[in-house]
């Protein structure tokens, strides 16, 4: 996690971190807008797509980017550790493309 959040700083985006998601989500809700959720797939006490589906109550246009140590049956927005800085920037370019195409 520190890893990826000292990339995306060095990128120039603003990071909220977390420990937990609880305490994600609570920072979270604090928020005007937040764009992106990177998170791990699986948390010690939901799922990082559960975390994602809360988060969108609040930030209806989240759109999310999951960890994982094993590819999962995902069509995108899957990184299988250990990724790459360039193999993140380009999702989270991916992410920011889909978000901006008439097709969304």
């Amino acid at each position: 996690a520190a890893a990826v959040t000292r990339v995306l700083e060095q990128e120039g985006f603003e990071v909220l971190a977390a420990r937990h998601a609880g305490h994600a989500f609570l920072a979270a809700i604090t928020r005007t807008n937040i764009d992106v959720l990177v998170s791990d797939l699986t948390l010690d006490d939901m799922t990082g797509e559960s975390l994602a589906g809360m988060l969108r109550r609040y930030h209806p246009g989240l759109r999310s980017v999951y960890i994982t140590d094993r590819p999962a049956p995902h069509a995108g927005g899957i990184l299988v550790r250990p990724f790459t800085r360039d193999e993140l920037l380009h999702e989270l370019s991916t992410l920011a493309l889909a978000a901006i195409s008439p097709a969304s």
